[in-house]
């Protein structure tokens, strides 16, 4: 998941812009996750809520959410990888 706005908090919820994108295991080939297949338009979640939501459906027990625009964080699909890789990652999107 990559932060594309930086995240703020509004009395008790936070706020900014995410995008969730597949990465192959070696890195190198990522896919964005879209809203359909007949408009390919990037999904985009504006809320903690919303994101955790959608880890928490897709079979994720836990989450990590850079609150930093341009920050990473690397979450496995269940199944895929024993751990996931976590952790502070600053990388600016171009």
């Amino acid at each position: 998941m990559v932060c594309k706005d930086g995240a703020e908090k509004r009395h008790n919820s936070w706020y900014g812009t995410w995008v969730i994108r597949a990465v192959a295991e070696d890195g190198r080939d990522d896919k964005m996750l879209v809203t359909s297949r007949s408009y390919l338009k990037v999904r985009e979640f504006k809320t903690i809520v919303g994101l955790v939501s959608f880890l928490a459906d897709m079979g994720c027990t836990t989450a990590s959410i850079p609150l930093i625009e341009g920050a990473r964080e690397r979450h496995a699909a269940p199944g895929r990888t024993p751990e996931p890789r976590t952790g502070p990652v600053l990388v600016k999107d171009n």
